[in-house]
């Protein structure tokens, strides 16, 4: 199982790959198709208004030469993101991913932030606050292995638990292909 860290992923690491990587004209785990705006906005509570599928090629490290699908809603104020990428297959992913992300999550409490983790049915979650002289929005989410991928789903800038999370990632696990 993946610790939440990889909520971490879903906060930091696309936003860095759009800037200094290339992205792939079609998705490859097309992660916008595993939830419906319908679905998202019963759980936030306003409208989706854009959705963007988006594909990062890992140029170096274990998983060089695999791709992360991500799929980023805007949903009112705040946004989802899905992120997908083939789970690991060697000890050394495993490793080298799970020591990426205990470092993102350390970051992130040395600069001040709550990492309140959560383990439901199985499922890593987590809420992460910023501290109160960050102007950063709140985010929740569920990180999970399914069907050989590994994924997270994360709201931020919403009020949503991690309890409210975890169906709708449930939802995304099933409709992995």
């Amino acid at each position: 199982m993946m610790r939440i860290s990889l909520l971490v992923l879903a906060l930091i690491l696309p936003m860095a790959w759009s800037t200094s990587l290339p992205a792939q004209a079609a998705s490859k785990y097309k992660a916008c198709s595993l939830l419906t705006a319908a679905e998202l906005e019963a759980v936030v509570r306003a409208k989706v208004t854009s959705s963007d599928d988006t594909d990062v090629p890992v140029t170096e490290g274990p998983y060089k030469g695999e791709t992360v699908s991500v799929c980023t809603w805007i949903i009112g104020s705040a946004y989802a993101q899905l992120i997908i990428i083939r789970g690991p297959r060697t000890p050394e992913q495993r490793a080298a991913g799970m020591a990426m992300l205990r470092e993102a999550d350390e970051t992130l409490k040395k600069q001040g932030w709550t990492i309140e983790d959560v383990n439901i049915g199985g499922t890593a979650c987590a809420t992460y606050r910023p501290p109160a002289n960050v102007s950063a929005p709140t985010g929740a989410g569920c990180a999970m292995e399914s069907k050989g991928f590994a994924f997270s789903l994360t709201i931020v800038g919403s009020s949503v638990t991690p309890r409210q999370v975890k169906p709708l990632a449930d939802k995304a696990a099933a409709r992995l292909r």
